[in-house]
């Protein structure tokens, strides 16, 4: 592919690359200003990059053209201060390079890109599944590695094979086992990115080898998230990086709770949600059936961000 070279020559993603979220009116509308306004936020606290419309920004409870809008706003409103890699979380192939090429006609650095899930096709459908919006678009893409939401996983073998034929620029791994930033970091080297996707795993994902951070922290409290990074990676500051890591596992421990739960309450992304509207961003509430978390865990979370210098 031609397009093989002009990938290899952009930069590579590095650092802090936050979720957004998607803002409702009253009416259950999606609501841009609102959006807006939160990506204001995320820039304004320093985030390095963007990757809109992935699994925070509830892609499956939107339409294609509700998705489309979203990203217009988005971009628009970053005006190029930072790389945006849209989400693509689409089961057909044909939809996902439609929304590829989109992102693409707007000025989009890459695409984070989820296999197909809920039908699970065989692993060489997903692998030319990605291979075929490489193809038809031709931005770097990131491997959106979510097994505990679509039940699919890209090893990191196959992450190597499909870097080794250009396929492929960078990984997320939203995954609990630290192992598979281990095992990619050496089949890959040094120099692919790898971006910690999981904020449980997120210090340790950092001080073994990757290059960043896409998570719900990222979006609660990004000037720290970047900081704790800029300790770990940049500065290899290992005693200032632990010290702000046991000041965010308090919001860590709310965020993650239902892990560990038979409810799954709270939800993260409610938490990730509820942060903003503290911060007094116009969020609005979510589509159903995901509702707002509860108010003993709103005060929790208030009580947190609070003694944290945050509210």
């Amino acid at each position: 592919m031609s397009s093989n070279n002009k990938i290899a020559s952009l930069p590579s993603p590095f650092g802090i690359y936050a979720p957004t979220i998607t803002a409702y009116a009253p009416d259950g509308s999606i609501c841009t200003q609102g959006t807006r306004q939160f990506v204001r936020f995320l820039l304004d606290q320093g985030v390095d990059g963007l990757t809109p419309l992935g699994s925070a920004g509830e892609p499956c409870g939107l339409s294609v053209k509700e998705r489309k809008t979203l990203l217009e706003a988005i971009l628009e409103e970053v005006n190029g201060a930072v790389p945006v890699y849209a989400g693509i979380v689409e089961y057909g192939t044909q939809a996902a390079i439609d929304l590829g090429q989109h992102a693409k006609s707007l000025g989009c650095a890459g695409l984070m890109v989820m296999p197909p899930f809920l039908l699970r096709p065989p692993k060489r459908d997903i692998l030319n599944h990605l291979r075929r919006i490489r193809d038809a678009v031709g931005l770097p893409i990131m491997v959106y590695n979510v097994p505990v939401l679509n039940n699919v996983e890209i090893t990191p073998r196959e992450i190597k094979m499909l870097a080794d034929e250009g396929v492929v620029q960078s990984v997320k791994w939203s995954h609990t086992e630290v192992s598979r930033i281990h095992d990619t970091r050496l089949l890959c080297g040094s120099d692919f990115p790898i971006f910690a996707g999981v904020d449980v795993i997120a210090f340790e994902a950092l001080a073994v080898g990757a290059v960043g951070w896409i998570g719900g922290l990222p979006m609660i409290v990004p000037r720290l998230a970047r900081k704790l990074h800029r300790a770990l990676v940049c500065e290899k500051n290992l005693d200032a990086a632990r010290e702000l890591w046991y000041q965010l596992l308090p919001i860590i421990h709310i965020e993650y709770r239902s892990m560990y739960t038979d409810d799954g309450d709270p939800h993260w992304l409610a938490v990730c949600r509820e942060s903003a509207a503290l911060r007094g961003i116009a969020i609005g509430k979510s589509r159903e059936p995901m509702t707002a978390v509860p108010a003993s865990v709103r005060d929790e979370l208030k009580a947190v961000l609070t003694s944290m210098g945050e509210l």
